[in-house]
């Protein structure tokens, strides 16, 4: 056991043999902005949807083609020349160039551009919002991984106290003072202690990878958290009305965002969907000639002088029926405009509620860590006072173990309630547009 608590406090505290790097948690949520492989990906979203933008406004330009074209032929075929049918080879070169621009189309075009503005618009508001979500995700590890070494180090104390409880009552029953049954119960009680210890190491080691993920550091790199300022202050925020502090909080946060910008995005769709019941009007224009090769020899300026041909066309395409689909799709558009009206309140509803209880529990905290330091003050100095009292016989190990568990509750407790008002805290200023600071 002594080899056991050994490694355990050399493996979170020893950074000579290994170069363990001490961090931060601005540490840790800088390099989780820059590395993390979630938002790499969301970044290189965000590059294509504003290159995709930018690209959308080739759209209001002309579409322009040329074409070349060599043709042989042997046997019956059309002389160019004379439009009438000859049996001999032919060879002719022939050249095309052609314009097409779109003059109306119901605006789609406008429309479409406004929908990729509002797809590159879309990502880099997801972009925050990833951002914001690994920063909370962050701070729930490193919160847990400074609690559970406290917890840990905590059952090791444990440990340490119930094996000293042992020696002592393996010495009574030497003596005849107490039963065998009774050396079992500090058994017992030890190796479950001894099992909570495992279980709290297991956990910590879970979220040590879990965070080292989030950063996008190797699995096997040694790093020390450094443990922030514990002191209770009061968070003047939440002294406010908690539902404008709910309101403010999710009119600025990047879930509701990204959800009114897909709301405006499906009520552009919509828009685009009606200029299907609009006429449109395209115009295009056409330039090219075509040379043959000839015996004798037509100089080819001639050729292409006299074969010249130039053509300016206007098509008016006017919408009278289509089996009902232009009409399905503007209902299909409709209902996916109310749907998305529908999701932007659910996600309002469901961050107000989020809020709220941070704020709830924030205000909850504070009492919670005040109780637990009187409690943990007050079982201390019972379990301590019983512990003498075994040893001099006065009480029963059931009775020691009862003040213990209470007194190790406590502890844990108030391990938990300063760490959760950390927490809490920050999480509130964060809501409201602070950097998220431990």
């Amino acid at each position: 056991m002594k080899n056991s608590i050994f490694f355990v406090v050399f493996l979170m505290f020893s950074n000579s043999l290994f170069g363990q790097d001490f961090m931060s948690f601005g540490d840790c949520l800088d390099l989780a902005l820059k590395n993390n492989l979630s938002l790499k990906s969301a970044v290189v979203s965000g590059e294509i949807a504003t290159n995709q933008y930018k690209s959308s406004y080739g759209k209001l330009l002309p579409s322009i083609n040329a074409t070349v074209e060599n043709k042989n032929s042997w046997g019956r075929e059309i002389d160019p020349d004379t439009n009438l049918f000859v049996d001999k080879k032919i060879e002719n070169y022939s050249g095309n160039i052609g314009a097409s621009y779109n003059l109306f189309s119901g605006f789609s075009t406008l429309n479409s551009i406004k929908s990729a503005k509002q797809d590159m618009k879309i990502n880099e508001v997801n972009i925050k919002k990833i951002e914001n979500e690994i920063t909370i995700d962050l701070a729930q590890k490193y919160i847990t991984i400074l609690y559970l070494q406290e917890i840990i180090l905590s059952n090791l104390e444990q440990i340490k106290s119930s094996k000293k409880q042992l020696e002592v009552a393996v010495l009574k029953f030497d003596s005849g003072v107490i039963s065998e049954s009774e050396v079992f119960k500090i058994k017992s009680q030890k190796a479950t202690e001894e099992l909570n210890l495992l279980t709290n190491q297991n956990t910590l080691a879970d979220n040590l990878i879990s965070l080292k993920q989030l950063i996008n550091i190797s699995l096997e790199k040694e790093i020390i958290l450094l443990k922030p300022n514990l002191e209770l202050y009061e968070n003047l925020e939440i002294n406010e009305n908690q539902f404008s502090l709910a309101n403010k909080a999710v009119k600025i946060n990047p879930s509701y965002l990204m959800n009114v910008l897909k709301e405006k995005k499906t009520r552009n769709e919509l828009s685009i969907s009606k200029a299907l019941l609009y006429p449109s009007l395209s115009m295009r224009f056409s330039y090219g000639s075509f040379y043959t090769v000839k015996d004798p020899f037509v100089p080819f300026k001639e050729q292409f002088d006299s074969n010249l041909s130039k053509g300016l066309r206007f098509n008016l395409s006017i919408p009278i029926f289509s089996q009902s689909e232009n009409a399905s799709k503007i209902k299909i558009s409709k209902l996916n405009y109310k749907q998305s009206k529908l999701e932007t309140q659910i996600e309002q509803n469901r961050l107000s509620k989020e809020i709220l209880k941070a704020i709830t529990d924030t205000k909850t905290s504070i009492k919670k860590s005040e109780s637990a330091a009187i409690a943990f003050e007050f079982s201390k100095k019972s379990y301590e006072a019983d512990a003498l009292k075994f040893e001099l016989g006065k009480i029963n190990i059931n009775e020691l173990n009862i003040t213990k568990m209470n007194f190790n509750n406590s502890q844990a407790e108030l391990i938990q309630s300063k760490y959760e008002l950390l927490y809490n805290n920050a999480l509130i200023k964060f809501y409201l547009g602070d950097p998220f600071v431990l």
